[in-house]
């Protein structure tokens, strides 16, 4: 099989990985122009492979020795070098492409490292700090596919990052206590007055609900920086941050009173964020 044909399969495993585990990004990264889709198919493919290690590992090594096998790939990756895993070898073909940076690429993988041996982040600081190395990269290198390496981007990204990074935080915490884990912010949960222990055995409490709230508070203000500043990202860029549109729908759901934040786990009717997404592609603006 030639390169080229062998690149093509490797961008249809990393779009079909997409289309089965993140519809959402799949359907966005549909309304990009077509010759960047395989870069972000292999973005988003490789993000998923990062949220799927910390969702399978039983094991804090386990895990561990998964993402360093990313690094590896990531840090080794030159021109038409295979290494056997096709969403690997199509995550190459998109930097080299497209000139994408490794080190954030690199600090994708770093961020999970603490979820995945149970360190939760000290304070807000730490908590963005590390949305911004994972989601907040992953706008930054879809955007930098399409065409806009801007620090007006990279500042758009950071805000994408941190609202949607909130919320999908969110929506994953009874995944996380089950497991176990505390990705949220110790700091504001003491602030709180959070009963740690009844937490983690999925107990709700009016503590735990204003400390939530507080959260969601902060992604609809991050949103609303990057509604601000959208207009500063090229015009091609934009479909990187289709998936925002779903932002504020899944805060609305999350703040509802019988809501459950360690039981419920939102899901929007697939129309429905289909249809949000193409009125946002269809206007070019979130």
């Amino acid at each position: 099989m030639s390169p080229a044909a062998e690149t093509r399969d490797d961008g249809r495993s990393a779009a079909d990985l997409v289309r089965s585990r993140d519809r959402d990004r799949y359907w966005a990264a549909m309304f990009a122009r077509e010759a960047a889709r395989p870069a972000l198919f292999a973005l988003h493919a490789f993000d998923s492979e990062l949220n799927h290690v910390l969702a399978v590992a039983r094991e804090p090594l386990a895990g561990q020795i998964r993402l360093k096998w990313w690094r590896d790939a990531i840090e080794s990756g030159e021109a038409n070098e295979k290494t056997g895993n096709p969403l690997a070898d199509a995550l190459n073909a998109a930097i080299m492409a497209h000139d994408l940076p490794r080190e954030r690429l690199l600090a994708m993988v770093d961020a999970n490292v603490p979820e995945l041996f149970g360190d939760s982040p000290s304070d807000d600081a730490e908590f963005a700090a590390l949305i911004d190395d994972s989601q907040g990269a992953l706008f930054e290198l879809a955007s930098a596919a399409l065409g806009d390496r801007s620090e007006a981007a990279k500042g758009a990204a950071r805000e994408a990052g941190l609202a949607l990074g909130i919320v999908e935080t969110l929506r994953g915490l009874p995944d996380s206590v089950a497991r176990g884990r505390l990705p949220l912010p110790l700091a504001l949960l003491e602030e709180k007055g959070v009963d740690f222990e009844a937490m983690g055995r999925g107990e709700d409490s009016g503590a735990l609900r204003a400390a939530l709230a507080e959260l969601r508070d902060e992604a609809a203000a991050a949103l609303q920086r990057f509604r601000d500043m959208q207009a500063n990202i090229a015009p091609d860029a934009r479909a990187a941050f289709l998936p925002l549109t779903l932002v504020a729908p899944y805060l609305q759901a999350m703040a509802a009173p019988d809501f459950q934040p360690l039981r419920d786990r939102i899901a929007l009717n697939p129309l429905g964020r289909l249809w949000r997404i193409w009125r946002a592609a269809r206007r070019n603006k979130l």
